[in-house]
């Protein structure tokens, strides 16, 4: 019989806040057998070695009988059966044992001898399985070296980043037994966790194996205390911490104490230990870190992000790469299960059966589901799916449930009875189940802290159990960019998420980089923490170095009260200078009353282009004298007109601030506007003598939207926040404009466009509307129509359009789908000395939208966030604000470059070739040309309503395997309205259709939401037994692009498609109407455009 003793407690005391132990003898496990025994009226059992000699006597409760037996320890357990193979006596206490004392020492004297054993008794030995060596893990001994490193040069608080499952609570031991730690307090995120990590420096783990190669065998075991309830005293904190070694307890109890008893905490402390320290910092638990000052603070982490996306705080020191524990064979290879279903109820029943079906193919028959949801309420939905499989015992843990509840179901659990765990915060750390090995992500964790976290844990090795498999529906994914390779097509698991934590840290190491060129400044105010705006003014500069020291020269003023920290990032030439001053209030005279006010200082010197720029959190002021201190006596302010070349390459830029300074005499008087319709406010009586003094506006510059301001003395600023190393980037960006003398300041803004408020609706035929940007910066799945009798519709099956009109009537817009539409009329109406408008529903469906969780009448929605109308002359019309192209050079469109192509047997007059894939058709000619490429991965019938294009070709370009390039093309197509020919009016609704091609590319969730939208479609059909949309590749194929598209360049090209234009015939008419759609698809986002007719 296989028997577990309990450990022999050398400390064993305990108080209103927790517990204080000490283990002598560790728990260990005897191979015995039973004799039943009586002592007096006692009768229990006697435990003794297969030679016959006495180990242990063994009762039920205490013997009355005086004396005890003294041949072997006495030890008492209750409802004990030793008619069993192996036998648990732990819960048991111990009457008698060599190694127990009749009078306990003073804990604060066993924690003395302790750490004095301590001394000289470690060493650095590595594990060496092959020769039976007990040692330290390579990663273990990496960070402590790392750490002794650290510590002999520096006392800043240092961060060690080690994958779940490589050994970070090993570590810690080797940090406190190595160093002879005083009294280390270690902080950890949940009671679970907390036991966890009390129990493991309670037995010192590896470190007391026998035979080990690292601590001396005469080492004692530390006093370690498990801080369970919050101290009031400073008596109470007293009690625990100078009878210890380690304390042990929670962030969220810590930070609950009084600020007295923290400060207590962290007098009596030499170390702060913080486990998982990617949890988000509540403001508490920031301030009682803070108060750990001076003293060596340690915070360990598989990823050095916290939940909430920030970067843990503290020096990186070490970093042991998810790939190195992988191929050092730490974790077990993960195996992948994709679930492709759009619809989100049935993606969960499928989820729910891949995971039952992985049960049922488990051999070692010990395999457990961890089933994540992201709430209590989808925690009993998802309980209720598994439950009505009626194949394995399914129970749930979260928050929501009673203690008891929750202990219940961990019962079930560990004795095997249930395979099936359904949680919300995936059990929490210090919840150690190695049997947990198939994780079925019913909704995602969108934190790659929690997903490296879970990683670690479900692959942990041993050798009775399998390989782990995660589950996951990858058609509804929406999680953070880092996180998309994990959830791709059909990833490999054991490449991807090592790629995963390396490309992370990676990116933060090298910000850390250019922060860790700065030197000194201040711990309270970290310096990637800092978000100055995109505002500076520029100096000319003559000096052949710069001299950034000398800077409080410049800063004029300052009194003793006031404070200034600086720090200096020299390769970069970068200067960061933040001031505390002491200053007045504005609403009082009393000098009593004053207030600390903080400012932010960044100066960047751009050798290249002897260029200087200033930033101040004011936002006003030139800064000259701090420009002297820092180039010298001679720098000169960029002033107009040739800060306005900041305005440089930048495409339908639109002004909304305007400011004039206009000559009176000697007199000056600055007129100043704000507002899309600034330019036409101002008029021409206003310009002439006038000088522009504020320029601000927006436009698109290299294929993106963008914003810019300049005023005539120096300053230029974006609508930005960045960091210190993106400012500068932004910085010297601006600076190389400013610095081209090849730019005249003067024709710069000569392409500006002028909106103006107008009373009717131009006569001038619309060609396209496109949905408000509200509409477009959402996830097609996130934006949805309702309506009296009409099912929920997600905007993936809705458009909208201009209907006809003659110039003389109102303008009614069309929302429809293949099932409903509702037709809304702008009414422009006069106010005052301008217009205003308003939407009013017509006929049709009167529908709601709703975007996230309000739902809004869509003509209130409409007249509060007005769609886009574009004219045939490439005017556009928002609301009641009319805005015309400048009329400067605009050329027809080449007839040379128009692509003649012979329609011989097919009729020009039938557009679309249906779910039947009609021959004949201009569609299905179109699709069979691309068909004859095979350079195209994918070919797409998009035809329909709310189409990205009537046909849509995908090429991906390889040439840089790291980075591949994704070509879209998008062929809007038209049916004639007769024979080839000069009719303008076959182009107007195939322009419009191309230019709304530009809203997918409007911002970077757009280009992936575009083949989120081709994969929806096509599964709506095929679920009502339609035949596929797919010409050419596959499902699986187009899911692997939209997942390379989360981190690769796309491109689109757009053709339009009409027969009945005649390359021959075409009319000026019709090449105008082509290059507006040309100018306008190149302004904005740089799209190639190309135009296939008739010869």
């Amino acid at each position: 019989m296989q028997v577990k003793l309990p450990a022999v407690l050398g400390v064993d005391a305990r108080s209103r806040v927790g517990r204080v132990r000490q283990i002598a003898v560790p728990s260990i496990t005897i191979d015995c057998r039973a004799v039943k025994y009586t002592l007096d009226k006692a009768v229990g059992h006697l435990l003794q070695d297969t030679s016959g000699a006495n180990l242990l006597y063994l009762f039920p409760s205490h013997p009355k009988t005086i004396p005890l037996p003294n041949d072997a320890p006495v030890l008492v357990a209750k409802d004990v059966s030793v008619d069993v193979d192996e036998l648990d006596l732990t819960g048991g206490t111990w009457v008698t044992h060599p190694a127990k004392e009749a009078e306990p020492p003073r804990a604060a004297t066993v924690a003395t001898a302790a750490r004095k054993s301590w001394r000289r008794s470690f060493q650095f030995a590595e594990e060496d399985p092959g020769n039976a060596v007990v040692g330290l893990r390579k990663p273990q001994t990496g960070a402590l070296h790392a750490i002794h490193a650290h510590w002999s040069t520096s006392g800043e608080s240092a961060t060690v980043v080690m994958p779940t499952g490589t050994g970070k609570t090993e570590t810690m031991l080797a940090v406190l037994t190595s160093a002879s730690c005083e009294r280390v307090l270690v902080v950890v995120p949940t009671d679970a966790l907390r036991s966890q990590i009390a129990d493991k420096f309670e037995t010192l783990g590896v470190l007391k194996v026998p035979g080990n190669a690292v601590l001396a065998e005469q080492a004692l075991r530390p006093v370690v205390g498990t801080l369970t309830s919050k101290p009031k005293t400073i008596e109470e904190v007293d009690s625990v911490f100078f009878s210890c070694n380690v304390v042990v307890t929670t962030s969220h109890l810590v930070g609950l104490c009084e600020a007295d008893i923290q400060d207590r905490m962290a007098a009596l402390c030499t170390h702060l230990f913080i486990d998982e320290a990617h949890h988000a910092e509540a403001p508490t638990w920031k301030t009682f870190r803070e108060r750990f000052g001076g003293k060596l603070v340690l915070q360990f982490t598989a990823t050095p992000f916290r939940e909430d996306g920030q970067a843990v705080d503290g020096k990186l020191i070490y970093v042991y790469p998810l790939r190195k524990a992988q191929q050092e064979g730490y974790f077990r290879p993960i195996r992948f299960h994709a679930v492709r279903e759009f619809n989100a109820t049935i993606g969960d029943r499928k989820i729910a059966m891949a995971a039952l079906d992985e049960l049922d193919a488990d051999t070692t028959h010990k395999h457990i589901v961890m089933a994540r949801v992201s709430d209590t309420h989808r925690a009993a939905v998802i309980l209720a799916l598994y439950q009505s499989f009626a194949r394995y015992q399914a129970v749930a843990i979260h928050s929501g449930m009673s203690p008891q509840e929750q202990q219940a179901a961990k019962r079930h659990l560990f004795d095997g009875s249930a395979r099936v765990v359904v949680c919300v915060d995936m059990l929490g750390e210090g919840f150690d189940l190695p049997e947990l090995k198939i994780a079925a992500f019913h909704d995602i964790r969108k934190s790659l802290a929690v997903t490296l976290q879970l990683a670690g844990r479900f692959t942990r090795a041993r050798p009775d159990l399998g390989d782990p498999v995660f589950i996951a529906n990858i058609a509804l994914v929406d999680v953070r960019d880092e996180l998309r390779k994990l959830y791709s097509q059909d990833p490999d698991w054991n490449v991807l998420l090592p790629e995963l934590s390396t490309a992370a840290i990676e990116a933060e190491q090298t910000s850390q980089e250019f922060f860790q060129g700065f030197g000194v400044f201040l711990d309270e105010v970290p310096l990637n923490d800092l978000r100055p705006a995109a505002s500076m003014v520029v100096y000319t500069t003559n000096c052949a170095n710069w001299t950034p020291r000398f800077f409080k020269r410049g800063m004029r003023g300052l009194t003793s009260r006031d404070k200034v920290f600086h720090t200096l990032n020299e390769v970069q030439n970068t200067l960061v200078v933040l001031t505390a001053t002491d200053q007045g209030v504005r609403w009082s005279d009393v000098e009593s009353i004053r207030e600390t006010v903080w400012d932010l200082f960044v100066a960047v010197w751009d050798r290249e282009r002897a260029l200087l720029y200033l930033h101040g959190s004011g936002l006003n002021g030139e800064y000259k004298e701090i420009a002297k201190a820092l180039c010298g006596q001679d720098v000169q302010l960029v002033v107009a007109p040739e800060v306005f070349r900041s305005f440089h390459g930048i495409k339908r830029l639109i002004l909304n601030n305007v400011g004039l300074n206009e000559h009176l005499g000697r007199q000056v008087r600055y007129t100043g506007r704000m507002g899309s319709d600034v330019e036409s406010r101002i008029g021409q009586a206003a310009r002439r003598g006038a000088k522009r003094a504020v320029l601000a506006g927006g436009g698109f510059e290299h294929g993106a939207m963008v914003s810019i301001g300049a005023a005539k003395r120096g300053r230029v600023w974006s609508n930005l926040r960045l960091r210190v190393d993106t400012f500068a980037t932004w910085a010297r960006a601006v600076g190389a404009k400013i610095a081209d003398d090849t730019i005249d300041p003067d024709t710069v803004l000569a392409g500006t466009l002028k909106p103006q408020p107008v009373g009717s609706v131009p006569a001038i035929t619309a060609v396209a509307i496109d949905w408000p940007k509200e509409v477009l910066e959402r996830p097609e799945t996130g934006c949805r129509f309702s309506g009296p009798g009409i099912a929920e519709e997600p905007s993936t099956n809705v458009d909208i359009e201009v209907l006809a009109r003659e110039p003389a009537d109102p303008l009614l817009i069309r929302v429809f789908s293949d099932r409903w539409e509702s037709v809304l009329r702008l009414d422009l109406l006069p106010v005052d000395d301008s217009f205003d408008f308003r939407f009013v529903h017509v006929r049709g469906i009167i529908l709601n939208i709703s975007l996230g969780t309000k739902d809004e009448p869509l003509a209130e929605f409409f007249t509060d966030n007005p769609p886009i109308v574009w004219f045939a002359d490439g005017s556009s019309l928002e609301g009641c604000e009319f805005t015309q192209l400048p009329t400067d050079a605009l050329q027809p469109y080449d007839a040379d470059r128009l692509q003649a192509l012979d329609w011989s047997g097919v009729d020009i007059r039938a557009e679309s070739q249906g779910e039947a894939r009609r021959t004949g058709t201009i569609q299905h000619n179109i699709i069979g040309r691309l068909q004859r490429n095979a350079a195209y991965a994918v070919i797409f019938d998009d035809d329909g309503s709310n189409e990205a294009a009537d046909v849509v070709a995908i090429t991906v370009d390889r040439s840089k395997p790291t980075v591949p390039r994704i070509e879209v093309e998008f062929y809007h197509l038209k049916y004639a309205g007769g024979e080839p020919g000069r009719r303008l009016e076959d182009l107007y609704v195939v322009c419009g259709q191309a230019q709304r091609s530009t809203s997918w590319l409007a911002n970077h969730g757009r280009r992936t939401d575009l083949f989120t939208h081709l994969l929806s479609r096509n599964d709506q059909r095929v679920q009502r037994g339609a035949p596929t949309r797919f010409e050419r590749g596959t499902e699986e194929l187009l899911l692997q692009i939209r997942e390379m598209s989360r981190r690769s360049d796309v491109k689109i090209k757009v053709y339009v498609v009409q027969p009945g234009l005649s390359k021959t015939q075409a009319s000026h008419g019709q090449l105008m109407l082509l290059a507006v759609t040309e100018r306008f698809l190149s302004d904005t986002y740089e799209i190639p455009f190309s135009v296939m007719c008739s010869p």
